[in-house]
Order: structure tokens, then C-alpha cells, then sequence
């Protein structure tokens, strides 16, 4: 009802998606909000509930995590609160200047009490994954604030006196002022980098807040602050000893389970092999945690990961699944996590993610992942960032016609890295996929000006402003950034969503994360022997957990199909998708390149991940 919190619907996590309109002008359409909450509901399936008042309407839903009763939205008389996430340390904030207060649940309290406490400045003495929104009653001002590494999405849209937010990008379209148009621009920015980076969106009337953000509306005017900065570091910065970092991590690890595994709650993990959520394993072994563990192989692969995946599962003594898929789930479920991702991320890992969270969905209802750990610990795309490395500083001398030679000579031969502070302009220009180079785009995009040659340059360049760290962290910097932030925790945190699941990171808990970004990049990367070790602090704190050729072997990523999958047995699937592409909904390309670069496919496995894009933006601009 107007002006008095919704019925107790809630949950102990009050966590779940929401949206909200305010107007300086009329009060906002009650059908386009119920609308907009429609669209949010599969991130908080189990409850929901709306307040409207004057020039502003909300709608909170929930997902039921443990059991509880709790108001939806959160409304004293003078604030309105909206939460998808988590807070970590809820335990940690005094409850003595709540005032009075509805009934509410843990993380409600720690919301509020943060408020009362810091104002708008709470963001910065908290600890958790989230989006959150607040409406001050009586000046009318709305703050929107989002987690440092931006697990959980938050999207927004004004036109005149009217803004609106929501948790997912479908929800604006319901606005009668958002136009389903795609900005040409940003084309380029995905077609680089498979995602397209907050704060802005595909759309042109679509923006996101940013990681570590905090965003204000006030009087019609939107102001944008940042309330949080990395911080990596500082070049010269003394290495300390291996026992003390092998403790620090190992403990630092352990604490950042203990808080993400809540009592009375079935909570799993994904045991992908790697060296992240085998750590997270050990960890939660030696806190008595026995988790089940989930995996997941492409039956067509002829490396997968399972098998050490498994093999870690044993030996710690954790009981185990493996979910084998093949062609058909992917033909079946590619519409449906285009749809679920809501803004799309070109790589089709998210389907594989999205099957395996309905596969652990009616055993857990809250995940952990290892996310995080190549960005933080040194090991994102190592081979990339060498031969980059190399390829930048060669760059730098050479004609832009000439540097795709370049690139195609010197192919994936490894080079050293380096600690010398010249690397850092080089490594800056480093960070996040790199599918379509600028000769890509031009060969497959309608308008030359849609190209933009120095897309890369140009985002790049915002993520490193203000970094005083080797080259080492300047690169890792730049995947965390991009790969990390904007693609692989949106895949795992909107797919785990889709199925009910909360996937939790302890890797990007705070006191992880800090320890590791203040940790100089040659004690990441260290060279052994003649070869590099990456990620040599999660190496070191499984020494002896592990046997040593499961601890020090290769890691391949994250399960997809394989690069030759789309012309052998998902031969209909790419005819299929071929077709509509051709058919060039939007405009956007140049149906004769198009061509070319199918040609292409049979000598270059790049090509399959490029269409693989494609694909996905196209099935998107469908759903406009």
C-alpha cells in the first residue's frame, strides 16, 4: 500500500533483485513498476513487495536464504531501503543506533544501523557483495551504491525530472523514455573486449553504476563518486618473507569462507580444478566445512578439467558431482542465458555456468567460486601477457599496419616479464579480451566510424589512471577491471540467479583481496628453474595440502566448447545462428565481411570465439 511497508514476505538475507522510479513531476506509473518488478523476479523468486509514495515507487523482491520475517522494502519514517546481497559483518555493526524500526533481518539491520550510523559514507565500513538504494523520505533524494567489484549488477536510466534503476537491464525497457536502441559506438568497446564497461551499457539510454561506486540524485541532478580505490603495491615496495605470506594467505582465505558459509544452510562449491577453488576447498576442509562440490566438462572436449577436479574432491575428502553436457544442452539453453544475462557477455561459458547452477540448485542454495584468484594472485591469461608485453613495446615503433604482422610472426612465443617501471605504459595497454582487433572490426562493421581504432586505449586508459604499481600489477589490473569484473562474475552471479543459487567469492573478500593487491607482482610471478610459476602464493599455501603435479600443472579456464565444436557437431546450431546474423537485424555490419570471416573459420580457432560473439549480440538485439 501507498506510504506503508509491504506485508512481512521477507527472509533472514532480504537479498533479490529490485527497481524503483522517482519523478519530479508525477507520480510515477504504478503498471510500468510492476512491470519493471516482473522483470527482476527471478533474482528473488520466493517474495516480493512495493511502496509508492508521491513522486516515487519501489519494488524489493527476495530469495529466501535462511528463515526469517523481515519488511520488503525496508521503510522507517524516514528512510526506504532497497538490498540485492550480502553483508558479510553483519555481526561486526552495533545495533544501538537503529532507533525505531520495523522487523528485520540480520543484513537489514546491519543496513540500517550502517546508515544511522555513517550515512552515506556506510559503504566504505562494510564488508559483502552488493547493490544497494536508498530514498531519503523527506529531502527526496535517492543514493545508489554498488560493491567494489560489482558481483551484483545495477543498472540505470533519466530523462528530464524522471530517473529510474533496476537490477537488470530488461527491466528499463519498460520506460517509456528508454528507446531499444543500440548505440554504434559501443559496438567496437564489445567486439574488443566481449563486454561493454560500466558505466555504460550497449543501449543509448542505459547506463550502469560503476564498481566501487556510489551515485546521487538530487534536485533533478545526477552526481556520480567513487568510494572506493585498489590499492596495489607501490613500486619498490619490499617483498616480504614466503612464510609470511603463505600464513597471511592461508588465513586470510579461511576467515573469507567462514564468513560467506552461512549456518543452517546448504552451501556447495564449484571445483573447477583451478588453483582458486582448490584453495577454497582446502580452506574450508581445515575449518571442518565439508562442502559438496560441483564441476562441469563439454563431452567433446578432449582436455577437460574434470578429472583434477575430481581428483582434488578425493583427496580432501569431499563428496563430489560431475555434470558432463553436450551439443544439445548447448542448442537448448543458448536463448534462455542470452535472456538471463540481460546485457550480453560474448563468451559462451555463461551457458556451461548456467548448467551447472541448475544442476547444484536442489542440493545448495548458496555457491562458492574461485573467482578472483588469477586476477589478484598472477595468473590471468600469463602467456597473453607476455607476448602483449612484448608486442606493445614493438608496437609503439611501428606503422598500425604493420603491428598485425607483427603479432601473427611472433604468434604465442613466450617472453619474460619484467619489473622495470619503462614496462608500465606498455602494460597498460593490456587488460581484458581482445577478440575483434581494429583490422577485425573494420572487416565486419557497416560504418567505418564504428570502428574506432583506439577503443582499447580509450578504456583501458580509465582503468589504469591514478595506479603507482610494476608493470606486473598494472596488467593484472586491467583483466580485473574487464575480464573479471564486467564478464566472468556477471556470468556466475546472473546465472547462478537464474537458478535460485547465491554465488559468494571469497577471493574478492576485502581482507584477500587488499592482502593480494598489496603484494609486489614478482612474488606472483616468480621465475623457477626457467620457467614461470604464476600465481605462486596459491601454489605455496597448497604445498603439501596437494601433491605437487596437481598443484603445479597447467590450468586451461573455464569449461567451453571447443574451438572446432561450431563446424563439427554443432554444425546446425552455427547454420542456424548463421542465418539470423545474416539477416542483420540492427543494421550493424557488413554482411560481405560477415562472409569473409566465416571463411576464415577452418585456419583461425579464433574465429569460432569471435562468431561465438556474434552470436550472442545478435540473439540480444533480438530480445529488444
Amino acid at each position: 500500500a501507498a506510504g506503508a511497508p509491504a506485508p512481512w514476505l521477507g527472509s533472514e538475507g532480504l537479498m533479490g533483485g529490485f527497481a524503483g522510479w522517482i519523478d519530479g513531476g508525477a507520480a510515477p506509473d504504478a503498471g510500468v513498476v510492476a512491470r519493471m518488478g516482473r522483470a527482476v523476479a527471478h533474482r528473488g523468486p520466493d517474495g516480493h513487495g512495493a511502496f509508492a509514495e508521491g513522486p516515487a515507487s519501489f519494488v524489493q523482491h527476495v530469495r529466501r536464504i535462511t528463515p526469517g520475517r523481515s519488511a520488503i522494502p525496508l521503510v522507517t519514517d524516514d528512510l526506504v531501503f532497497l538490498l540485492d546481497g550480502w553483508f558479510y559483518d553483519a555481526h561486526d555493526v552495533p545495533e544501538t543506533v537503529l532507533g525505531p524500526a520495523p522487523p528485520l533481518s540480520l543484513h537489514g539491520k546491519t543496513l540500517l544501523a550502517a546508515w544511522r550510523r555513517w550515512g552515506r559514507r556506510f559503504v566504505e565500513h562494510v564488508e559483502g557483495d552488493f547493490a544497494v538504494a536508498v530514498w531519503e523520505r523527506g529531502s527526496g533524494d535517492l543514493h545508489l551504491f554498488r560493491d567494489r567489484f560489482g558481483i551484483r549488477p545495477l543498472f540505470w536510466s533519466s530523462k528530464g525530472g524522471a530517473f529510474a534503476f533496476a537490477s537488470t537491464l530488461p527491466a528499463l525497457l519498460e520506460l517509456p523514455w528508454v528507446r531499444r536502441e543500440v548505440d554504434p559506438e559501443r559496438i567496437a568497446e564489445y567486439l574488443s573486449f566481449q563486454v561493454v564497461h560500466a558505466p555504460r551499457t550497449l543501449l543509448r539510454d542505459v547506463r550502469q553504476v560503476e564498481p566501487g561506486h556510489w551515485l546521487t540524485v538530487s534536485g533533478g541532478e545526477v552526481r556520480t563518486r567513487r568510494w572506493w580505490s585498489p590499492r596495489y603495491a607501490p613500486r619498490g615496495t619490499a617483498r616480504p618473507s614466503d612464510g609470511e605470506i603463505i600464513d597471511a594467505v592461508s588465513e586470510a582465505v579461511q576467515r573469507a569462507v567462514r564468513r560467506r558459509v552461512p549456518q543452517d544452510t546448504p552451501t556447495g562449491l564449484y571445483l573447477s580444478g583451478g588453483l582458486g577453488s582448490t584453495a577454497i576447498a582446502a580452506a574450508a576442509r581445515r575449518l571442518h566445512l565439508e562442502l559438496p562440490t560441483f564441476t562441469i566438462s563439454f563431452a567433446d572436449d578432449p582436455f577437460p578439467e574434470t578429472p583434477f577436479a575430481g581428483r582434488v574432491a578425493r583427496l580432501l575428502g569431499l563428496d563430489h558431482t560431475e555434470l558432463v553436457v553436450g551439443s544439445a544442452d548447448i542448442a537448448r539453453n543458448f536463448d534462455r542465458t542470452v535472456a538471463a544475462m540481460g546485457h550480453p557477455v560474448g563468451n559462451p561459458t555463461a551457458i556451461l555456468q548456467g548448467l551447472l547452477a541448475e544442476s547444484a540448485a536442489p542440493h545448495v542454495r548458496v555457491v562458492l567460486a574461485g573467482d578472483g584468484g588469477p586476477e589478484l594472485f598472477g595468473g590471468q591469461m600469463l602467456d597473453r601477457l607476455q607476448r602483449e608485453l612484448r608486442l606493445a613495446k614493438i608496437g609503439r615503433r611501428l606503422p598500425r599496419r604493420t603491428r598485425s604482422l607483427v603479432g601473427r610472426i611472433l604468434g604465442s612465443r613466450g617472453i619474460g616479464l619484467t619489473s622495470d617501471p619503462d614496462a608500465i605504459p606498455l602494460a597498460e595497454g593490456i587488460g581484458g579480451a581482445n577478440l575483434f582487433s581494429e583490422v577485425d572490426r573494420r572487416r565486419i562493421l557497416a560504418d567505418a566510424a564504428w570502428v574506432r581504432p583506439p577503443v582499447r586505449h580509450d578504456v583501458l586508459a580509465q582503468f589504469h589512471a591514478n595506479l603507482d604499481t610494476d608493470p606486473i600489477n598494472t596488467a593484472l589490473h586491467g583483466f580485473l577491471r574487464s575480464w573479471l569484473g564486467e564478464g566472468a562474475l556477471a556470468r556466475a552471479d546472473r546465472m547462478a540467479a537464474l537458478h535460485g543459487v547465491d554465488a559468494r567469492f571469497p577471493l574478492l573478500d576485502a581482507e584477500v583481496s587488499d592482502y593480494a593487491m598489496g603484494l609486489p607482482g614478482g612474488v606472483k610471478v616468480r621465475r623457477v628453474g626457467g620457467s614461470l610459476h604464476t600465481r605462486w602464493p596459491l601454489r605455496a599455501v597448497l604445498d603439501g595440502v596437494l601433491p605437487a603435479p596437481l598443484v603445479n600443472r597447467p590450468r586451461r579456464g573455464m569449461a567451453r566448447p571447443p574451438d572446432d565444436w561450431l563446424e563439427r557437431s554443432g554444425r546446425l546450431f552455427f547454420e542456424q545462428r548463421w542465418e539470423a546474423l545474416r539477416a542483420n537485424r540492427a543494421g550493424l555490419f557488413d554482411v560481405d565481411g560477415l562472409e569473409r570471416l566465416r571463411g576464415l573459420m577452418p585456419s583461425d580457432p579464433k574465429v569460432a570465439l569471435q562468431f561465438w560473439s556474434l552470436f550472442i549480440l545478435d540473439a540480444w538485439l533480438a530480445e529488444l
